[in-house]
């Protein structure tokens, strides 16, 4: 089953009438299923209404174990974006990404001199809002050298395949490109700003992130997390930018980066936020998610007041066969259906 197919099978609202078996409690079989049938998941945590219900690890990990969460990434990206915001740093997700970046700046005017027509192909007005919403419209490179990642003046003359805002494009440069934006406003490291403005105010202490040949953080993965910490994350996106009574994220942004901003496309195939998937139909406001490559997942379903965290094997076998997915649909939801309607 592809992911997309995968996630719109999941169900939409849980059936609250089962009661839980006496004395026991409904994730006592999870360690088991997940060594039996999706053995390529290295750790998961259940939060409901706030609360943790679950945390697994497989043997060799710990609750303290820092996993690398790939393109989580640029989910916790797109919540420094708000950050920002919230700061002052970013006037508005508007703003010229050439006002923060000269590299981009030369690269538009370089582009607006050789166009045959400036209009149909100019690389001017591309905004902070495109690269959050993957409509930058850069000829996407699956591969590219690790000496060039954070090179602002090498990523913002890539060829194009479409002018700013008419089409996504899942691009990983990109991401990279906002992250070098970001440090630009804020002045510092993306590590140090999110450790000050976000990951400490939530209780996280521990972190790690890679950065590029030039010194920058990666924007578009490289983040390492605890899965309680991602949990966490998922939990303050889910409550709508707030955490123990303080704003970390402006709540119009929080709501708007896991709304539908495009109709989104590969590779998870679902809609797109701002750097977060939203699935396609259900209730308002609808489940959403942040997904790395090999099954690294934060999926949010706002209506079962439920956030879980998943980290699997990071390899491509592993992306093919999506256990993060299965032990969702077929364990963990069946799991909470019998718990109380708290708070509802």
């Amino acid at each position: 089953m592809r992911r997309r197919d995968a996630l719109l099978a999941l169900p939409a609202w849980p059936m609250f009438a089962r009661a839980q078996a006496a004395g026991g409690s409904a994730f006592d079989a999870v360690p088991e299923r997940i060594a039996a049938t999706y053995s390529d998941v290295r750790s998961v945590v259940v939060r409901h209404h706030g609360r943790e219900l679950l945390e697994h690890h497989a043997a060799g990990n710990g609750a303290d174990t820092l996993y690398d969460v790939q393109s989580v990434t640029k989910s916790v990206l797109s919540l420094l974006v708000g950050a920002a915001l919230g700061e002052g740093r970013l006037r508005t997700i508007e703003q010229p990404v050439a006002e923060l970046l000269p590299a981009v700046h030369e690269a538009e005017k370089a582009e607006k001199a050789e166009a045959a027509e400036p209009a149909a192909t100019t690389r001017a007005g591309l905004t902070v809002r495109h690269l959050l919403t993957m409509t930058a419209g850069y000829r996407a490179e699956d591969r590219f050298a690790p000496a060039v990642a954070d090179d602002a003046a090498f990523i913002a003359r890539r060829p194009r395949r479409a002018p700013p805002g008419n089409a996504f494009g899942y691009d990983n440069l990109g991401a990279n490109l906002l992250g070098l934006a970001l440090e630009a406003a804020v002045g510092e490291r993306l590590s140090s700003y999110a450790a000050r403005v976000l990951l400490r105010p939530l209780g996280i202490t521990e972190h790690a992130w890679d950065m590029g040949s030039r010194g920058h953080n990666l924007g578009f993965s490289g983040l390492r997390l605890r899965t309680r910490d991602m949990a966490r994350i998922g939990q303050l996106v889910l409550q709508r930018g707030h955490w123990q009574g303080q704003p970390l994220v402006p709540e119009a942004y929080a709501q708007a980066a896991v709304t539908a901003q495009n109709a989104g496309g590969a590779p998870v195939g679902l809609p797109y936020g701002y750097l977060w998937w939203v699935a396609p139909q259900g209730p308002e406001p609808r489940v959403f998610l942040a997904s790395g490559w090999g099954g690294q997942l934060i999926w949010v379903h706002p209506g079962m007041q439920v956030v879980i965290a998943i980290t699997c094997a990071v390899s491509a076998e592993a992306n093919r066969r999506g256990h993060a997915i299965g032990l969702v649909r077929n364990v963990l939801l069946p799991g909470l259906q019998g718990l109380p309607r708290e708070g509802r």
